[in-house]
């Protein structure tokens, strides 16, 4: 009687760990689904098309949809659009170019934005140099768009756009895409009014494009730059810059599927190749697991039914299922402890550091494997006295970095971020500059300069330290 209950007993343990098991994968499926979704959502709410009905004509005398935008947030007043691109919202204007980097056109808290002009420039862009700002995201959301221009075939083939001010319809001709810093004084001066500025700007963009049509553009002219950042800098940005037409050029795509985005570009978009990876083998695995046990329950219950008595005795005996069971739960742990501490990993922001890319509250998944191989520009997490923490590699061994009146400088090369030396408290804490970057090491910093704790303060970073490279970002809604 009592080897029965205690194989009843081990049976129940089997079953409890089957379904911790299962339930556990179910949990990480959820909350997996519940990162993608929250994503697309914002992806979703970024998208041109929520701007549609609101979307002026220049062949309709009255704005009636636009108005109606205008009476929602009258920081609204004109429109942009990029032909044969997602490129197609409305133009803001804050008291500040801050006002609408996490605030979108409806006056909504959105890590989206919005599209806004420089608040120096004239809203009838009367300006030489008029600016405007858009975030760089996935799915040709906002500027996501501009950094195609990069490609021969893309720049070449979407020429033309238009402006309209609120009262009137001008045409983009689209003639350099660049790179360029965002302390960049010369790019960035909307109050350029000297012939001599205007013609040394010129002559710039021409030096520095990347693509270019030649236009015999002169200080007569008024150039709109489109400005966002790169993926793979701090203060990188790409730049679209097109001049202002009185003529309004045809709209070639209208209706063009090349305008559109497929739903596996949607999906990859959203989760990323490797989220797409790791789900897809959470689902295989779940799905196995739970027919493979199923199978094996349904296949014990037959084979009892049909055995005979004297085979029945052969069954495993109470030591060898124990140990069985001991081995299931062993290889489960070694295989959860492999995923999360061998592969990957998580981290919950805790600082300001990281922002505005990171804030606080958001998780961050990283992955360990290939950490001590780490390129200037990588987003790791590192390992402070015990604490993990996530900033951006600036540079690595064999790196000079300096930081002066002029800026933070890496190799003798300013990276122009103006009033760095006045923020960075190690001048009082006794790091010294220059600073060559040891063998094995690196120098780390938060993106956001200003109320980042990080080897300005202590140090360059071990590799043994770093942790591991960020996947990707799991909005944290304050959880």
């Amino acid at each position: 009687m009592a080897r029965k209950d205690n194989r009843r007993f081990l049976k129940r343990i089997d079953k409890t760990v089957d379904l911790i098991f299962v339930g556990f994968l179910l949990i990480v499926l959820i909350y997996s689904g519940y990162a993608w979704w929250d994503t697309n959502s914002m992806y979703l709410q970024a998208g041109a098309a929520n701007y549609a009905m609101f979307r002026p004509n220049p062949a309709q005398e009255e704005e009636i949809g636009f108005d109606e935008l205008q009476e929602i947030n009258p920081n609204v007043f004109g429109w942009i659009h990029v032909f044969g691109t997602h490129i197609d919202y409305p133009l803001l204007q804050g008291v500040d170019n801050l006002r609408y980097v996490e605030t979108n056109a409806r006056g909504e808290h959105s890590a989206a934005g919005a599209i806004f002009l420089d608040f120096r420039n004239n809203q009838n862009f009367t300006d030489f140099n008029n600016i405007i700002y858009g975030h760089d995201m996935d799915r040709g959301a906002m500027f996501g768009d501009i950094a195609l221009f990069e490609e021969n075939y893309f720049f070449h083939s979407r020429r033309f756009g238009t402006i309209f001010t609120g009262e009137k319809f001008y045409g983009l001709e689209i003639f350099s895409f660049l790179f360029a810093d965002a302390y960049d004084n010369d790019f960035y001066n909307p109050n350029i009014t000297d012939d001599e500025q205007k013609i040394a700007l010129i002559e710039r963009i021409f030096e520095e494009s990347i693509q270019y049509r030649d236009l015999a553009l002169t200080v007569d002219d008024r150039l709109v730059v489109m400005s966002t950042c790169t993926p793979t800098a701090t203060n990188g940005r790409h730049l679209l810059v097109a001049r202002l037409m009185d003529e309004i050029p045809e709209d070639s795509f209208e209706g063009d599927p090349t305008r559109t985005v497929s739903g596996i570009d949607r999906l990859i978009a959203g989760v990323g190749e490797i989220g797409l990876i790791i789900g897809a083998i959470l689902i295989l695995f779940l799905t196995v697991g739970i027919t493979t046990w199923l199978a094996r329950r349904k296949r014990k219950a037959e084979i009892a039914e049909l055995m005979p008595k004297v085979e029945r005795r052969k069954r495993l005996t109470l030591r060898e299922e124990l140990l069985f069971l001991f081995g299931k739960i062993g290889m489960i742990g070694l295989m959860l402890f492999m995923c999360f501490n061998v592969v990957f990993g998580f981290v919950r922001i805790e600082d300001a550091s990281m922002e505005p890319s990171l804030r606080e509250s958001d998780i961050v998944l990283f992955q360990r494997i290939g950490a001590s191989h780490v390129l200037a520009r990588d987003v790791v997490v590192v390992e402070m006295n015990g604490v993990p923490q996530v900033r951006r590699a600036i540079a690595v061994a064999g790196d000079t970095v300096d930081i002066t009146e002029r800026g933070l400088e890496i190799n003798g090369r300013v990276q122009s971020e103006l009033g760095i030396f006045e923020i960075t408290e190690q001048f009082s804490e006794g790091v010294q500059f220059p600073l060559v970057v040891p063998e094995g090491e690196i120098f780390v910093m938060g993106d956001s300069r200003a109320r980042s704790r990080d080897s300005r303060i202590y140090g360059t970073i071990s590799l043994d330290d770093v942790l591991g490279s960020v996947v990707t970002v799991l909005r944290g809604r304050n959880i």
